[in-house]
């Protein structure tokens, strides 16, 4: 009874780490507009997948919610003059081992 209890928490236990995926709003108008955002968002602690959207003025952002959260990410563009007019998010999980 104990081995089979034993057996059920370590298989039980889930080693995939938690990823949220964020969709940000903001204006883009130019080519200088994209580089900043990619010169300054793509260092915020916790990135790990950014990907810009010219036309649609989306900014789609894949963080480790434990070490930043969509209102950190939101400050990011401010700071860089990129105000946020809407965020949709979206949780996954990441199968990768590392």
């Amino acid at each position: 009874m104990a081995a089979l209890l034993c057996a059920t928490v370590i298989l039980g236990k889930d080693n995939r780490k938690q990823r949220e995926t964020a969709v940000f709003y903001v204006e883009i108008e130019c080519d200088k507009c994209v580089k900043r955002i990619q010169e300054n968002i793509a260092f915020e602690k916790g990135l790990k997948d950014m990907l810009i959207d010219r036309e649609k003025q989306t900014v789609t952002l894949t963080y480790d919610p434990q070490k930043t959260d969509t209102a950190t990410l939101k400050l990011a563009f401010e700071k860089i003059r990129k105000p946020v007019s809407k965020i949709e998010v979206q949780t996954t999980m990441n199968t990768n081992k590392r």
